[in-house]
């Protein structure tokens, strides 16, 4: 399993089997064999070679101890250890005496298979297998070579066999059966995960959707209504300037959405391009890095720049400057047929500079002379003083 998820939750069902399998490995390596080696140390030959096996696996028993305590995979430790095991056993074999080696003396044939089931654990039940069964040769080729090819006591091993490994293989399996029961927990807590955000993407997705008609419900939705209707006329020169304001407005809406570097300046980009269709030269100069700012205080600042594009017939230059602290947000609209009146019409008159506060910490104003409009939003961090 390489799934992440996969991989958590068949540790988490797996690590009370191999606290369990470990616990009957202990259990019976130090509460069975150990006193019956003790008992019988008379009877092995060599005593040394069999008392170095046994200690050599009762230190496996502690180092696969303090692995299965603190949760640990086997990870490079698993073929080392069992190799120990495997040599630990083939070397106790040796020093059973003749006529015991199917009997209680021979502890290493018995334990064997604890070892390998709490080793080969994660990996598929015929790993185990092979291991039992490489296990079970070794010890028959012993059986016939020591004791010669008896019926008794061949059928003495294989009852005994079956016996030890019905139960160390059924464990085996079970952890094999976890180990797909947690890969089918994953794929279905995947599915059920994957449902849940295409939900969350979708009721996100309509919120959008409400709020952009919302912001544009109020203002293009009477203008296309008028249109409809007959009540306004396209030739007349507000009504098309309303128009140049709405479609503007639906390009910076669409432009919000998008995912860019600076969305101010691709907002302000989607607004000058209703001019520019119209024949308008447009000059746009950016200076520093702009902070990321809120889409509110974004629509605070590009909005007055709409409505002075939207007076030019010429030329038009729009500015863009700011640090972390101020962005400010300028337009010079050449060609304006009445420059005071625009001026008025957006909260000034005049060619006296005047401002009006808007939502969304910008301030906005208007200047005109002349032909000429110019307008300047700026924004100004809260907290901060403005020059």
């Amino acid at each position: 399993m390489t799934d992440p998820a996969s991989v958590l939750i068949a540790d988490r069902f797996q690590r009370g089997l191999r606290l369990a399998a470990f616990g009957v490995l202990a259990t019976v390596l130090f509460g069975w064999h150990l006193p019956v080696l003790v008992a019988s140390v008379q009877v092995y030959r060599p005593l040394s070679v069999e008392l170095s096996s046994f200690l050599i696996v009762a230190a496996v028993v502690v180092v696969m101890g303090v692995q299965v305590a603190r949760a640990r995979p086997w990870g490079r430790l698993r073929w080392p250890l069992f190799a120990v095991v495997s040599a630990a056993s083939v070397a106790a074999t040796v020093a059973v005496p003749r006529g015991e080696l199917i009997g209680s003396v021979h502890w290493s044939w018995e334990i064997f298979g604890w070892f390998a089931v709490l080793l080969l654990l994660d990996l598929p039940v015929w790993a185990l297998v092979l291991s039992l069964a490489a296990n079970l040769a070794f010890t028959a080729t012993a059986v016939a070579f020591v004791d010669g090819v008896q019926r008794r006591s061949l059928v003495g091993l294989a009852i005994g066999t079956l016996a030890i490994a019905g139960w160390q293989v059924a464990a085996s399996a079970a952890a094999g059966a976890l180990r797909r029961t947690a890969t089918a927990t994953a794929q279905i807590a995947a599915e059920e995960e994957q449902l849940r955000t295409a939900e969350l993407v979708a009721e996100q997705l309509h919120r959008d959707r409400q709020v952009r008609y919302a912001a544009i419900a109020a203002t293009t939705g009477p203008l296309l209504t008028g249109l409809s209707t007959g009540e306004l006329d396209p030739a007349d020169r507000d009504v098309r300037r309303a128009c140049m304001i709405e479609a503007a407005r639906m390009r910076r809406l669409f432009a919000e959405s998008d995912d860019h570097a600076d969305p101010l300046e691709h907002e302000v980009l989607a607004c000058v391009e209703i001019a520019e269709r119209r024949g308008v030269a447009i000059h746009i100069d950016v200076r520093g890095v702009l902070p990321a700012l809120p889409i509110p205080v974004r629509r605070a600042l590009t909005e007055p720049a709409i409505r002075a594009l939207a007076e030019a017939s010429s030329s038009a230059r729009v500015t863009i400057a700011g640090d972390d602290d101020r962005v400010v947000l300028s337009v010079v609209a050449a060609g304006v047929g009445d420059a005071a009146g625009a001026a008025g019409a957006a909260g000034t008159a005049g060619a006296e500079p005047a401002e009006s506060p808007t939502p969304g910490s910008v301030r906005v104003t208007w200047m005109a002379q002349g032909s000429v409009a110019w307008m300047e939003a700026t924004w100004t961090r809260a907290g901060t003083c403005g020059p």
